[in-house]
């Protein structure tokens, strides 16, 4: 192992340790889900309501639809820990609802990606692996398994095969003071869901931080609609 995998891999466990002084834990209690019971209307496009734990999900195509999506699956006592992500704005996750404080980064993962995302399942409930911790085939099948034995969920931007949802945004709309040219209020999304082997298709409106002249907009998820062709008469 080189000594920048092992930098990574040291970085991984001290943000473990770190997480386990804070909420005076030593390890992640396999399967036991720590939510609380407020209302969470983006949840309706997964199966339990949250993002799966003990497997692998898919959410791509949208930063913003995985910060919503982590925030109404994070518990009162969950830690989330973003890997290979360099990208993801921590003022972005904070408007979209999720708990900073229980947050680890580690935006470099070295030559040993797969280590450092194994290091972290052993105490976050989400694992989020972005687009610079690339792994093999058979790195993902490893880290499936560990996932399983831990309770812990992957999310992945990127494919990742054994998913148990896959979420990937075809279209997206912001409106808004001039059509979302000024203030923007809320976002649209139309989402392909696939899982258990169907795909079928959803429409999200994403939750926008209010201000003073902005109105907060709740977050919803509902099943699209199909739009027929204007009937013509013929003849």
């Amino acid at each position: 192992m080189t000594a920048t995998a092992l930098d990574a891999l040291e970085v991984a466990r001290a943000t473990l340790r770190r997480a386990e002084l804070r909420t005076g834990v030593r390890s992640h209690a396999a399967g036991v889900a720590e939510l609380d019971d407020s209302p969470r209307p983006l949840g309706a496009i997964l199966g339990d309501g949250w993002l799966p734990r003990g497997g692998a999900s898919v959410v791509a195509g949208s930063t913003s639809l995985l910060l919503a999506l982590l925030a109404t699956s994070q518990g009162p006592a969950d830690w989330v820990a973003f890997v290979g992500a360099p990208d993801v704005g921590m003022l972005a996750a904070a408007d979209a609802g999720v708990a900073l404080e229980r947050v680890a980064l580690v935006p470099c993962t070295g030559d040993d990606p797969a280590g450092v995302v194994a290091a972290l399942l052993d105490g976050m409930t989400y694992v989020v692996v972005g687009p610079d911790a690339r792994l093999t085939a058979s790195e993902r099948r490893r880290l499936l398994g560990r996932a399983r034995e831990r309770g812990a969920g992957l999310v992945s931007v990127g494919e990742w095969e054994q998913a148990a949802v896959r979420l990937a945004v075809v279209a997206q709309r912001w409106t808004g003071v001039d059509h979302g040219a000024g203030y923007l209020r809320r976002c649209e999304l139309d989402i392909a869901r696939t899982a258990r082997g169907i795909t079928d298709r959803w429409t999200l409106t994403l939750p926008r931080p209010g201000s003073a002249l902005v109105d907060a907009v709740e977050g919803e998820a509902r099943p699209a609609t199909t739009r027929r062709a204007p009937l013509r008469l013929v003849g």
